[in-house]
């Protein structure tokens, strides 16, 4: 980890350890943020090395997102019927610099018909529901937020990113400060989302991107070409603003910038597409 990304982390939160792993579950910890990112903090700090994680049983399961970086999972805990902050089923990881870094964890919680997740320290509109693989529910127009109409059973899954957000976007579904730390860069406080999915062009988040075009419906050839066509210039532009302004990504100039190539980026794709296309596109959470 780079010592710019290592201070970044560090400086988000202090490190507070709770008096001890009991009052992780107590009722009162489980809805209220601040003790509930410290219990969280205290479980995991061990997982900042992930071999440590693997000998205790985690798996990375699907790919690497780029605002949610790779869900490494813990089979055992997901049906162990316990609600803890500091025992998460899910631990995130990114890349920085060619190694594994922690950047959140994630509780899961499976759900039969009519039950409903726990309030948790967010409340529920924290909680998205999944009934397929990760892959699938990732590139789809949305998550699915819970739902109490909702049948049939789906696993529940809320976010905590405890070691790279802030207290303001802590318990988000996504994490956009991750292409920043990803390119060895402190997060400005509140990343703009277009400025950092146009960022995480330079560290492959193109592939989730055109995955999700795809997982959108079906596109004829000429698009498909089109639309690699308008990446291919995107990520160019990306690429030479990370190697001109490496220490300044965080200005408001820079930011701006990768804004717009973010912005032409889907322009190009509209017009190169047809209407029929267009109009699926139009839903992508991506954009």
């Amino acid at each position: 980890m780079t010592d710019v990304v290592a201070a970044a982390i560090l400086a988000l939160w202090s490190s507070v350890t709770p008096q001890g792993g009991q009052t992780c579950r107590s009722a009162a910890t489980l809805v209220t943020p601040g003790p509930f990112v410290e219990c969280a903090r205290w479980g995991t700090e061990r997982y900042r090395d992930r071999s440590v994680a693997i000998r205790e049983g985690y798996r990375l399961v699907g790919r690497d997102f780029p605002g949610m970086g790779e869900h490494w999972i813990r089979v055992r805990l997901v049906f162990d019927a316990e609600f803890d902050a500091s025992r998460p089923e899910v631990l995130n990881y990114i890349t920085v610099a060619g190694k594994p870094v922690l950047v959140g964890v994630g509780y899961a919680i499976p759900l039969l018909e009519g039950e409903e997740p726990p309030a948790g320290p967010a409340g529920q509109h924290a909680w998205h529901d999944h009934t397929r693989t990760i892959d699938d529910e990732t590139v789809l127009p949305s998550h699915r937020t819970h739902d109490l109409a909702r049948r049939g059973a789906r696993l529940a899954m809320m976010h905590a990113w405890i070691w790279s957000a802030g207290p303001e976007t802590i318990f988000a579904t996504d994490n956009w400060a991750l292409p920043f730390l990803r390119a060895g860069s402190r997060p400005p406080p509140e990343p703009p989302p277009a400025a950092a999915k146009a960022l995480s062009l330079a560290s492959g988040g193109r592939d989730y991107f055109e995955m999700a075009i795809e997982a959108a419906g079906s596109i004829d050839p000429s698009e498909r070409r089109g639309v690699q066509t308008a990446f291919d210039a995107a990520e160019r532009d990306v690429q030479s603003l990370v190697r001109t302004a490496p220490d300044s990504l965080t200005a408001t100039t820079t930011l701006a910038r990768l804004t717009g190539i973010w912005t032409a980026l889907w322009e190009t794709i509209d017009r190169t597409v047809g209407p029929e296309t267009r109009r699926r596109l139009a839903r992508l959470p991506i954009r």
